[in-house]
């Protein structure tokens, strides 16, 4: 067997974002702020958008970005953000857009309006971030897009069928992207998040994250997969969708008798 004397990159550095500039969609709170930091941390110009501007404003000066009030789900406000992240730093090498939310239903009792605003919601703005910001992506020599789809659109989603099905179309979407887009160096991948505990579900349901595998996630455990996903550690990974569930989906479906496994 030949001696393998392949080159050795710098791993730490490949994580480094220095010169990048990257749009965060929904940074205002919860995972989109944590990606904000994540994304700053190592190096990057970040414009953080978010529908409200004191919450713009606040993690935009939290980690000296640039402040963008829009609303992701309407075309005008896509472009304008892109053209405002060119214009704030010469180019744009990075989109991570975090924008979701559910509504609680049996699909039986789920109007169309919340069918329709639940889509909206949770996939429009992905299409919007891709139509938009590839073009400024492929003028830099090519980038990364991260989204949020969730557990809910790789598995079932009981009592949220149009969140889970606005998710799921995420995860084809992004596959589909990634085809279309490798030719020009730009890679489309997503993280699906199980249960985590942002802001919004702490105060749903006062769930918090515990820091074990059995517990919720954190926000910044959501932040660090797609903050992978955006730096060169990830050049070859396009077209995916990453499970940080804590193993939540691994988990086999019947329990199982103590006889068979040993435990108490």
């Amino acid at each position: 067997m030949p001696i393998d004397d392949s080159p050795v990159p710098d791993y730490g550095q490949l994580l480094r974002l220095d010169g990048r500039a990257f749009v965060v969609g929904g940074a205002g709170f919860g995972i989109g702020r944590q990606v904000a930091h994540a994304l700053s941390s190592q190096g990057a110009s970040v414009l953080c958008i978010d529908v409200i501007e004191d919450r713009a404003t606040t993690v935009a000066d939290e980690i000296g970005g640039v402040a963008c009030v829009a609303d992701l789900r309407v075309a005008a406000d896509v472009e304008r953000s892109i053209a405002t992240a060119e214009g704030q730093f010469g180019q744009l090498d990075g989109v991570v857009d975090i924008v979701g939310g559910a509504r609680w239903s049996s699909i039986v009792n789920m109007t169309e309006a919340d069918w329709d605003g639940t889509l909206d919601e949770n996939l429009r703005h992905v299409f919007l971030m891709i139509k938009f910001g590839a073009p400024a992506l492929k003028r830099a020599g090519g980038g990364s897009f991260a989204f949020v789809s969730s557990m809910s659109g790789t598995t079932s989603s009981p009592f949220h069928g149009a969140y889970g099905a606005a998710k799921a179309g995420i995860v084809s979407l992004v596959r589909s992207a990634a085809a279309e887009l490798r030719r020009d160096n730009i890679r489309v991948n997503s993280v699906a998040p199980g249960a985590t505990a942002t802001p919004r579900m702490i105060e749903a349901t006062g769930e918090t994250s515990d820091g074990t595998l059995t517990g919720w996630g954190a926000p910044s455990d959501i932040a660090a997969a797609l903050l992978f996903l955006s730096s060169d550690l990830a050049r070859h990974v396009s077209g995916q969708t990453f499970l940080v569930d804590g193993a939540t989906t691994a988990e086999y479906p019947q329990e199982l008798p103590a006889s068979l496994t040993g435990q108490p």
